[in-house]
């Protein structure tokens, strides 16, 4: 028996095991059930789809589990659980160790396996198997030009400044080289509140907590160039961690964390998720990102000796760089508040809550992480952001077009993309089951497709993708624009639809439908399902269900029952108390909407 292990970066539509005979795929990404009938019509053989093999939230759970047992074995001077902190980072992975088990199952150990790449989570599957591995490589030709080719591709699918961003992300981590070049400033007057950031996105929801108090002085400390992506009110101040990085390394003490760390992977062989992922080299980089960190750790550590910091404020304590100064508040009784840049945050079901309390936006948002993730009522406080003005003159978009220029208002069917390779997710398969039939109907209306990015997704890249996979004739009807989401934007909407990004929200607010792909799935975390619980957003459940959304669109219109999007914004007055004390003055007043 022939099986073939299908690495999520590769398709069964083209390569060299494209033209060959299979008695068994195995798709190691996520596919869907109507990609994986073509490709089993293409390749005349079963499909197996590890998607099948998930089970959700019950799996996370699981994941929590299993991580306990690593926890208070690797703290540093500070208290701060380095395992809790990078754990995070690998969660994707021991999901796939979970799915991998249950596949393993499933195949004999006598098979001729073979794997279109030898990287996880292939090696994965191939050590539970215990069984040879042949793997597809490239010519000696091929790999010759590989790495020019590579520096040629990245060259066309990102800008100069996302190129030095993506070199200083994976080689100076640690702010060795930024901190010789960042010129120290003299603090600040405050008392301050400081916004960690790492992303644009999340700059701009602290910016909007931020508007609520313009008499009081904020310090959003950007922990790469993206997070300066936005347009700070008068009362924010910004600053690179760069600045406060210092061109040392606390050596003793990331011995003293390594040490700990080699003693406790040896334990950790005894479980066999574990075990699978050393062997596939996932654990490989934690020593790496032990010393940048902790690099990063003392840089943080800096703002808060330096800055006169009175509280912070937070909205992404699942990115290692911007829970650390939270960690840091904690540990000196500075008051800390916690809120998430995007409508849910799942990584509440695998990690705890250090903050004093934790801003909540919608109703949605409130019952998911009670029910889901368990936090605890008495830290959830109701408060949403001050809505966004609009951006400054023209242009409101940035827009790289495909075709023709923007339309007039509602007129454009708009796909909101994600970033769909970083969940496991082929862009190529996506685009082809939404983008088809999403043109159609907009021809068949007199409209137009307009695609807009997620940050984290290449202009581009995606321009490329959409040309190879249209006609030419639904090739002129798209539009592909990037930047964030604004008035301009919804103001053209017929309609919105995507899997399962935050934009469903905005969307509500605007008085846009859209249309949530429901046979899809990003993540395990549940949102699609807390959407339809709440009644956000209005659920696909196959591809062929988007030739009907026009009839569905007028039933909406004629009364059917709208959600809003975010909440009411949070009193002033009681946004500062919850900053400066880390609680609200009486029970009656843990609402702030």
């Amino acid at each position: 028996m022939r099986v073939l292990l299908l690495h999520p970066e590769d398709s069964p539509r083209c390569g060299p095991w494209s033209q060959q005979r299979w008695d068994l795929i195995v798709d190691l990404g996520k596919s869907s059930p109507g990609a994986a009938a073509a490709w089993q019509e293409r390749m005349r053989c079963p499909i197996l789809r590890s998607d099948s093999f998930r089970r959700g939230v019950e799996d996370l759970r699981t994941i929590r589990e299993l991580f306990s047992f690593g926890r208070q074995r690797l703290l540093d001077e500070e208290g701060i659980d380095w395992w809790d902190l990078t754990s995070l980072v690998v969660v994707p992975q021991m999901e796939d160790a979970l799915i991998l088990r249950r596949i393993a199952s499933e195949i004999c150990t006598t098979s001729e396996l073979w794997a279109t790449r030898p990287a996880w989570p292939v090696n994965g599957l191939s050590s539970l198997l215990k069984c040879p591995l042949s793997v597809f490589s490239a010519s000696p030709l091929a790999r010759w030009t590989s790495r020019p080719a590579h520096y040629a591709q990245m060259l066309r699918r990102f800008s100069p400044a996302e190129i030095q961003q993506i070199f200083l992300d994976k080689y100076d981590a640690g702010y060795h080289w930024r901190s010789r070049f960042a010129s120290a400033k003299k603090a600040l007057p405050g008392p301050l509140v400081l916004l960690p950031s790492a992303y644009e996105n999340v700059s701009r929801m602290s910016a909007a907590y931020a508007r609520l108090l313009p008499d009081q002085p904020f310090l959003l400390v950007a922990t790469r160039q993206s997070a300066k992506k936005f347009v700070p009110p008068q009362n924010v101040h910004v600053r690179d961690l760069a600045a406060y990085a210092k061109d040392d390394s606390p050596v003793s003490e990331t011995a003293s964390i390594l040490a700990k760390w080699e003693k406790l992977k040896a334990e950790l062989r005894a479980a066999q998720e574990f075990a699978i992922l050393l062997q596939g080299g996932v654990f490989d980089s934690f020593p790496q990102w032990f010393r940048d960190c902790l690099r990063a750790r003392n840089a943080w550590r800096e703002v808060l000796e330096r800055e006169p910091v009175s509280a912070v404020l937070c909205g992404d304590d699942s990115n290692i760089y911007t829970r650390l100064p939270v960690l840091l508040a904690v540990r000196r009784k500075i008051p800390t508040v916690d809120f998430h840049h995007g409508a849910l945050d799942g990584r509440y079901i695998l990690k705890e809550l250090p903050c004093d309390a934790y801003l909540v936006k919608t109703e949605m948002e409130r019952d998911y992480l009670t029910r889901v993730c368990g936090l605890p009522v008495v830290k959830l406080v109701d408060g949403a952001p001050l809505p966004s003005p609009p951006l400054p003159s023209s242009p409101l978009l940035s827009p790289r077009m495909l075709g023709e220029k923007l339309r007039p208002p509602a007129t454009s069917a708009i796909l909101f993309s994600e970033a769909y390779e970083n969940a496991g997710l082929r862009a190529a398969e996506i685009y082809r089951e939404i983008l088809s039939p999403l043109c159609r109907v907009a021809r068949e209306n007199g409209h137009n497709v307009i695609v807009k990015l997620h940050p984290f997704e290449s202009v581009a890249a995606r321009k490329t993708l959409i040309r190879h996979l249209l006609s030419p004739e639904d090739f002129k009807l798209v539009t592909v624009v990037e930047g964030p989401s604004s008035p301009r934007l919804f103001a053209q909407a017929w309609f919105g639809i995507t899997i399962e990004s935050t934009v469903v929200l905005e969307c509500l607010s605007a008085g846009v439908p859209c249309f949530l792909c429901g046979w899809l799935k990003l993540s395990s975390y549940g949102y699609i399902e807390q959407y339809a619980r709440f009644n956000v957003g209005e659920m696909l459940r196959n591809p062929e269900e988007i030739g009907g959304i026009p009839s569905r669109i007028g039933v909406l219109q004629n009364g059917a029952k709208r959600q809003q999007g975010f909440g009411s914004p949070a009193k002033p007055e009681d946004l500062r108390q919850l900053l400066f004390t880390g609680s609200l003055a009486s029970a009656e007043a843990r609402r702030i909407s």
